[in-house]
Formats: structure tokens, C-alpha cells, sequence
């Protein structure tokens, strides 16, 4: 009966856990492997593989031949397999190719090949497996995806998404990153469609049944998860590099005119990594393809990285600066990864953040360089704060973590893995000096390439700088590590005192969490304490054990604006300052990962200086008081009243960190009162942050002009005054509106402020029908996105919750941005209830979408829920997750995180709602 099931149809999925025999002969009972990563008895040198996707039928079949190398005889080859039929497997032997039987264990992923007739012996030895399946309906492994044109066209494509564990969807394999091979990929299509892979093509044969099979030249050694291949009717545009790799942009025809920033961005990023790492970029080519259905940001296959349309196309007339910032940075991160991750790759998921968090860094660094008009480098502590608020959780991992499941891996794609590791990153590069960090890290590369790594070889790597032989080829030291010439105190560290960066490191990676480092001044007298910072109600010390961080800490004072260090080692020490000071602030820009707090009338000292003379300090270093302040509060070592009366500059600041970070602690507070029956409190709160900003906000012109900052902040400051109805803002929108809808959408907005005007617009039905029809005629993804966003914020409720309805089902709104558009119409006080609701009564729909664990899952669980603030709707969110099964995500670790969220929001509340009251009548208008 199930050999009947299984050859009736390709589009019938068998739905059985355990062991299933899908060949002729006898099961291996039981499998004979029982754990979830692959035995190291055989190791895969070589993949051929055929693939030949039906556009038609949206199925596709296959053929893999592996050059496997045995390292010890066995019985049977255990390799992955998810969802495929395996019709035959085959040894290809010498005289003549033998029968394989194939046992497949669904819960591992695993299949067995296996002979009554042999051992697999010592040696090399190459199978061949022929192979069906149906393209996924999903975002990951070989997924099928359209798009419409403009004459309502609906045409087909096939692509891939196979990280972390999504290879074995497409071709059985050994789809774990230290099972390198190299891969030979032919792809057969109709004649109307084109295909493209990781390598350039060699040729393309015509077959007897009228189809075309375009053969790829071999790959490197690389890992799986880096196979790409896409079959399309996609146009490109191309250029050489100055390295003289082939870069091409890949998109859409109708979208091919708005491809030509993204072919020059990745122009001058792989030359800089090229020159940066002294490696050349091994391959000849590197293709960028925009994907009409793609639910990650972006992913790195090595010569075919992809994107999401709104990640890759910038038009000139439409998208914003924002949209260039992303853009810039998302190609620069994907480029990144050609090393990091490509070239070197972790052994294993675990440390996920190698891989990761170098690319998150790298991409400050790189456009901070390359592209210095975009002034990336004011966004980088944002990175390290939505890092602090996870980490600042029991709920937290390691950067490093155990992980086993393909749910598992999953999660371990979060912010700590990103934002923490690029923070911690950039915080060693600030230690060891951007020098002999760079030095480190090319000689990890180097001595690394096609390889696997673990954490130690990278701090082996930045400890052995000048003993490591780099001195030689593009790279020259310059006579850092010679003692002939004047020594910097960073040479002298790897010359004489050793600094032992896995020490320190460690203390970053291998445990959860952060410190807060609590300072106080005596005199010239600083006295040091550091612990772990930890919100809820097991914040006490006694519930925490002692944690202990390295940290390289960084200062300055009211009489030195010099930088000065200090490695904290132990629990408490103390420093010594030349002189007395007024006050000394830590931390300096967020170079380190860790929160300070000022005791006896250190707080005081340093907001009398912001209310004197706020520009003594840098931006970021205005940003992180408000933020380290804040963060105090709700862990009760400051007084609400202390962090209101230091946000109170704010009325004179006009950088887009401090404002930035000033809205990103005062909005939460009118938000959490939004979820309680405090409507007097809630406009009170509202009408205070208006004032506060109201100067800043009446200094901006509705226009393009202006640095990126400027223009960023312009929106950020235009978007929160219409919102609040502020009566010029609303005034200037309404009108700009009414003109843009009478010229049919034909008039030019400033890309800046179209956010704003839309949202107006997004107020009224005829307004939001409007915006409607022209999000499905635009052919420009950053004017889409800036719509969509725009009717997620309209107030009119049924609207969306029509717009949750059409984005499940993907005919108007792609399911692709169904994620962020469930999380902003929870944050519309007219809709936070609708999306609950819709999370809940479409939670099978979603996992089955987007894969358990995924950051999608984990975005919407926290996104939903992480501004309510009563007892009813925690019990509420407790139940629905309480209520799932493990097949369903309940163990998932952003379950964990919402409680979290939920229960501190409400000791919040009970807290500080007082206070807060009293200080705003006090300082009200």
C-alpha cells in the first residue's frame, strides 16, 4: 500500500514518522543511526547534480552521483533526505553499478543505503541517487514563486533558500557545513526560461526532447547550505570589477532599470573586501538576483547571493535615503560573507555568530569606508541596544549554544548571534586597535580558507599576529610587530605582555548575558563593580550565581577628553584618576558591550552637564546615557523621575541618536498605557513628547535636502508629529496628499517625507482604497514597502483586517512581508488586538510558512506581544502558547522571551505609572 501512495502522485505527501522502506528488499530495522548529526565514517568530495524543475507541474526530478570517501568500513552511508522520493539508488562500482536499498528515518531527516551484498570498505567509492519531490510552497529548499506583470501576466520561477538546513529539500546530501565538496550543477529548462548557479556556465546542450541542459563550471570546496540555483526569465545587467570579476544584477524585466545602483554598490564592496582581507574573491563571476518571493533579507550562496526586491532595486525618482542605507548594507553584508562564512565557515551551528556577526560588523566597516555619504556609523550602537534588550533576558543563550534540531539552528539566527556578535566584534576591534585587529583577521582567513572553524582559531589568530608569518605577499606589516621601530602600545601588548584574547572572549561568547558596571567616585578614587544585567523577577543576585565578563573599559572626564582604558577582571577593583573631576562618563560611543551606572550623584553630575552644555558629549554618547538610564529604571537602580529629568535636553538636541534613542525610550511608555483604561495619562505622555520635540519638529522642510541623517531623521520627526496630529504636520500631509491622489499618483514626492504623506492619506477609506490600487501597480519595491507600511498605521480597523486577510494568501500583499506587517498593525492602538487574534487563528498556517524557529516565528511572537501590560493578557498569551505541543513550537525560545516582555512591562506598569503621573503634572504645559 504506501509503494501504491507513494508512485500515485508526486504532489501526495506520506505524513509518517519513523522508518519507511522506499526501495526494494528489506528495511534496515532498526535505522541504523540513531542520532541527529551525520557519523564521520564517510565524507563527500564531489556532487554531481542534476536537476530538472517542471514550471507546468511544479514538480521537479533529479540525479546526484556523490564521490564519497569512506574513512572506515560500515554497513551503511547515512546522508539527508527531507520530503524526497528516492527512486533508485545505485554504487557505481567498477564492473557494473549495484542496487542500493534506501531506509528513510523522517525525524532525523536521514536516509540509509545500504546492501545486503557489502560493506562499504575503507576507500572511495561513488553513489548515484535519482530523485523526485514537488517545489516547496514554502520560503525554503527548492521553492517555486511568481510574479505578475504589468499587463497581469502571472509568470513562474524556481529558487533556492537551503540555509542552515534546507540542502537536503532539493538533492540528498551531507548537509551539515563541515561535509565540504565541490559541486557540478547541470539544470534542465524550457527554452523561455534561463538558469543560473553558483559558478559561471560552461555550455548549454540541446536535448532530444526539445529541453536545454546549461551546464556550470565545478565549484570550490564549499558547504550545502551555499548551493544556489535559480530558474527564471530574469533580465541582467553586468560589469567588471577592477579585480576582474564578473558582476552581475539579476531581476525581473519590467524591474531591470532599477538594478544599476546595486551592480555598482557590489563593484566597489567586493574590490574593498578583495584589497581589505588580501584574499582575492576566488570566483570569476558574482551574480545578484532579486527575488520576487523571498522571505530572508538576503542570503550569501557563493557567486549567487540573493535578495529580496526591496533589498536590491533602488529607483532614484522613489526610494528614500533609508532605502539606499539598506541597500548598501545588505549587498555589503552578503559580500562579507564570501569570507566569512564561504571561504572560513563554522563547524558547526553552535557558533553560528562567526559566520553572522562578522558580516553584521563587516558591513559598518565596509560602507562606513566605501561609503561615507551614508553615515552608517550612526546607526551601529542601535545594533548593540536591540542586543542588550534580548540579552538582558533569563531567556538569553550564549553566543555560542548547543544546538542540535533543524528548529534549534533556526533560532540561533537571532540578534544575538547578529547584533551582539558584530557588537562584541567591534568592541575587541577597539581594544587590540582597528590594526592589529585587521592583521588578525586576515591571518584567520588565511590560514582557514576552505575550511572549518571553532571560536579558539579565531582569538588564536588575533593573539599570534607577529608570529604568524603574514608578513609577506599584498599585505605588509609595517613594522608592527619590529622593535626597531617606536612602539604603540597596541605592538607592545603582542610583543611583550601577551594578551590573551581567548580569555578575555570567552567571557563574551560562552556565557549569557552582559555586565552593568556600577561606578562610583570618591576624589581622584573610582571604585568598579561589575554584575550580570538581568531584568524580572530572578534578577536578584542571589538567583544569578556569579558571572564575570573581561571588560575592556573605556572613559573619559569632565577635565580630559582623551580615552582612556581600563581592563576590568575581576568582580570589583579600583582606579585612579590624576585628579578630581565633576564627572567621568564610561563607555565611550558604545565601544563596549555593557551598561554603566553612576551612584552618589554620579547621574546627577553628567545630567547637569547635558542641561549646561549637552554637546561636551558625543552624539552616541548622549544616545547611550539616555538608553543606560532608561535601562536602569526598569531594573529599579534609578528613580523614573532621575531618567525624565535627564530626557529633558532633549528639547535641545537635534542628532538623530539622542532624538532617535529619547523616541525609543519615551514612546513605549504612552504604548503600554495604551493596553490599559489610561487615556487621561496616555495624552498627557503624548502631549509632552510633542513638546519636548516641538522645536526640532518645526525646524524641518518637507524636502530631500540635507546629509542621510537629516533625511532619516526628517521622516522619523514628521511621521511621530502627523501621527499625533500636530496641526502643521497635519496641515502640510493632507494637503500634499490631496494633490498627489488628484494627479493620479503621478505627482513627485519627496522620497523622504512619502511616508508621512501616504499615512495621512492611509486616514480615510477613499484614502487607503487609493493607496491600494497604486501598491498593486507600483513596479518600485521601496514606494510598495512605504505603502504598506503606510495602511498598516491607518486607524481604520476594518481595513486592517482586510489587509491581515489578503496577506495570509499572498494574491495582493505578498505572504513574503506578511511577518513585519502583522508586527506593525500590532503596534497601531487600532489593531494590536486584530493581530493577536490573527497570530492565533493562523499559527499552523504560519509555521508551516516559515518553518519553526525561524526568525519570522520568532519576530511576530515577540513583535505582537512585547507592549502589553496587563494580567489578562499575559494570562491570555500564556494560555494560547501553553496550549501548543512541541510538533507546534511550544519549546520555542521567543515563547519564552514574550512572557518575559509581558511580565516586565507589567512590573513596569505597577511601578512607575505613579511617578510618571506626578512628574508630568509637575512638568507639564
Amino acid at each position: 500500500l504506501l509503494k501504491c501512495l507513494y508512485f500515485t502522485s508526486l504532489r501526495l505527501v506520506i505524513l509518517l514518522s519513523g522508518l519507511l522502506v522506499v526501495n526494494h528488499g528489506k528495511p534496515m530495522s532498526p535505522f541504523p543511526w540513531n542520532k541527529m548529526r551525520l557519523p564521520d565514517t564517510a565524507k563527500p568530495q564531489h556532487y554531481d547534480l542534476l536537476i530538472h524543475p517542471n514550471l507546468t507541474s511544479l514538480t521537479f526530478t533529479g540525479a546526484v552521483e556523490i564521490l564519497l570517501e569512506v574513512e572506515r568500513d560500515t554497513r551503511a552511508l547515512i546522508l539527508h533526505s527531507k520530503r524526497l522520493h528516492v527512486s533508485r539508488a545505485l554504487l557505481l562500482a567498477s564492473r557494473r553499478p549495484l542496487d542500493l536499498q534506501v531506509s528513510v528515518f523522517e525525524p532525523h531527516e536521514q536516509i540509509a543505503l545500504f546492501s545486503d551484498a557489502l560493506t562499504f570498505a575503507r576507500g572511495s567509492h561513488v553513489v548515484r541517487l535519482e530523485f523526485s519531490a514537488n517545489l516547496s510552497d514554502s520560503f525554503h529548499g527548492f521553492y517555486k514563486g511568481t510574479y505578475t506583470t504589468s499587463s497581469g501576466e502571472v509568470r513562474m520561477l524556481a529558487s533556492t533558500q537551503f540555509e542552515a538546513t534546507h540542502a537536503r529539500a532539493a538533492f540528498p546530501c551531507f548537509d551539515e557545513p563541515e561535509f565540504k565538496a565541490n559541486f557540478t550543477i547541470r539544470i534542465q529548462r524550457e527554452s523561455r526560461h534561463i538558469s543560473i548557479s553558483n559558478m559561471p556556465k560552461s555550455r548549454t546542450v540541446e536535448l532530444s526532447n526539445g529541453l536545454l541542459e546549461d551546464q556550470f563550471d565545478t565549484t570550490v570546496k564549499m558547504s550545502t547550505y551555499l548551493v544556489a540555483f535559480i530558474i527564471c526569465d530574469f533580465h541582467s545587467i553586468s560589469k567588471k570589477s577592477q579585480h576582474g570579476v564578473e558582476i552581475s544584477v539579476y531581476t525581473v524585466p519590467e524591474k531591470i532599470s532599477q538594478a544599476e545602483y546595486a551592480l555598482n554598490t557590489a563593484i566597489t564592496l567586493l574590490d574593498f573586501y578583495d584589497d581589505y582581507f588580501d584574499i582575492p574573491y576566488p570566483l570569476p563571476k558574482h551574480d545578484l538576483a532579486a527575488i520576487p518571493d523571498f522571505q530572508s533579507g538576503a542570503m550569501e550562496n557563493w557567486g549567487l547571493s540573493t535578495y529580496r526586491e526591496a533589498g536590491l532595486l533602488f529607483d532614484p525618482e522613489k526610494s528614500s535615503s533609508s532605502d539606499k542605507q539598506g541597500i548598501t548594507k545588505v549587498i555589503a553584508h552578503e559580500l562579507a560573507h564570501q569570507w566569512f562564512g564561504n571561504l572560513v565557515t563554522m563547524q558547526w551551528w553552535n557558533d553560528l555568530w562567526l559566520n553572522e556577526g562578522f558580516a553584521k560588523f563587516m558591513e559598518f566597516v565596509s560602507v562606513d569606508i566605501t561609503h561615507a555619504e551614508l553615515q552608517v556609523g550612526d546607526y551601529f550602537m542601535e545594533k548593540c541596544f536591540t542586543a542588550m534588550s534580548v540579552d538582558s533576558l533569563s531567556s538569553s543563550h550564549p553566543i555560542s549554544t548547543p544546538v542540535e534540531n533543524p528548529a534549534e539552528i533556526s533560532e540561533m539566527f537571532d540578534d544575538v548571534s547578529y547584533q551582539k556578535g558584530a557588537c562584541i566584534l567591534n568592541m575587541l576591534r577597539d581594544f587590540l586597535s582597528p590594526e592589529a585587529f585587521k592583521y588578525g583577521i586576515i591571518l584567520y582567513l588565511k590560514k582557514h580558507s576552505y575550511q572549518n572553524t571553532v571560536n579558539s582559531d579565531l582569538w588564536e589568530s588575533l593573539t599570534n599576529i607577529c608570529t604568524s608569518g603574514l608578513d609577506s605577499g599584498r599585505l605588509k606589516l609595517d613594522g608592527f610587530c619590529s622593535k626597531n621601530t617606536a612602539e604603540t602600545p597596541t605592538s607592545k601588548w603582542f610583543m611583550e605582555d601577551g594578551v590573551d584574547v581567548q580569555a578575555i572572549m570567552d567571557t563574551w561568547t560562552l556565557q549569557e548575558g552582559f555586565p552593568l558596571i556600577t561606578v562610583e567616585v570618591k576624589g581622584r578614587e573610582v571604585t568598579l563593580k561589575q554584575e550580570r544585567f538581568l531584568k524580572g523577577a530572578e534578577s536578584s543576585k542571589s538567583s544569578q550565581g556569579r558571572v564575570l565578563w573581561q571588560v575592556p573599559l573605556t572613559y573619559i572626564t569632565s577635565h580630559s577628553r582623551t580615552v582612556q582604558r581600563f581592563l576590568l577582571k575581576s568582580e570589583r577593583d579600583v582606579l585612579y584618576l590624576p585628579e578630581e573631576v565633576e564627572w567621568v562618563k564610561f563607555n565611550v560611543d558604545l565601544r563596549g558591550f555593557y551598561i554603566v551606572h553612576y551612584e552618589s550623584g554620579g547621574w546627577d553630575a553628567l545630567i547637569k552637564q547635558l542641561q549646561q552644555d549637552h554637546t561636551v558629549f558625543s552624539s552616541n554618547d548622549r544616545a547611550s546615557l539616555i538608553h543606560d538610564i532608561f535601562q536602569l529604571v526598569s531594573i529599579e537602580k534609578v528613580l523614573l523621575d532621575k531618567a525624565l529629568n535627564l530626557s529633558v535636553y532633549l528639547s535641545r538636541e537635534s542628532e538623530i541618536m539622542p532624538v532617535t534613542q529619547g523616541f525609543g525610550e519615551l514612546v513605549p511608555l504612552y504604548k503600554l498605557m495604551e493596553k490599559r483604561d489610561m487615556e487621561e495619562l496616555e495624552n498627557q505622555m503624548k502631549g509632552h513628547l510633542v513638546k519636548l520635540f516641538q522645536r526640532l519638529i518645526d525646524s524641518q522642510s518637507w524636502s530631500d535636502e540635507g546629509s542621510v541623517s537629516k533625511r532619516v531623521l526628517r521622516n522619523y520627526l514628521l511621521l511621530f508629529a502627523c501621527i499625533r496630529r500636530y496641526p502643521s504636520c497635519v496641515s502640510t500631509a493632507t494637503d500634499l496628499f490631496q494633490k498627489w491622489k488628484e494627479s493620479d499618483g503621478k505627482m513627485w514626492l519627496p522620497a523622504d517625507v512619502s511616508l508621512v504623506v501616504f499615512t495621512e492619506g492611509a486616514r480615510t477609506d477613499e484614502g487607503w482604497d487609493f493607496l491600494l490600487e497604486k501598491y498593486v501597480k507600483s513596479v518600485s519595491p521601496s514606494e510598495k514597502s512605504l505603502i504598506k507600511a503606510a495602511l498598516s498605521y491607518s486607524p481604520l480597523a476594518h481595513k486592517l483586517e482586510w489587509l491581515l486577510e489578503k496577506s495570509i494568501d499572498g494574491q495582493i500583499l505578498r505572504t513574503q512581508d506578511l511577518p513585519s506587517l502583522v508586527i506593525s498593525v500590532s503596534k497601531n492602538p487600532k489593531g494590536y488586538k486584530l493581530a493577536w487574534e490573527f497570530l492565533k487563528a493562523n499559527w499552523g498556517k504560519l509555521v508551516k510558512k516559515f518553518d519553526l524557529g525561524s526568525s519570522a516565528i520568532s519576530r511576530m511572537v515577540v513583535g505582537v506581544t512585547d507592549q502589553y501590560s496587563t494580567r489578562e493578557m499575559l494570562e491570555e498569551v500564556q494560555f494560547f502558547f501553553g496550549s501548543l505541543t512541541q510538533e507546534q513550537g511550544s519549546g520555542l525560545r521567543s515563547i519564552q522571551q514574550a512572557l518575559e516582555k509581558v511580565q516586565e512591562n507589567i512590573r513596569w506598569m505597577d511601578k512607575n505609572v505613579p511617578p510618571l503621573k506626578v512628574w508630568l503634572d509637575t512638568h507639564g504645559s
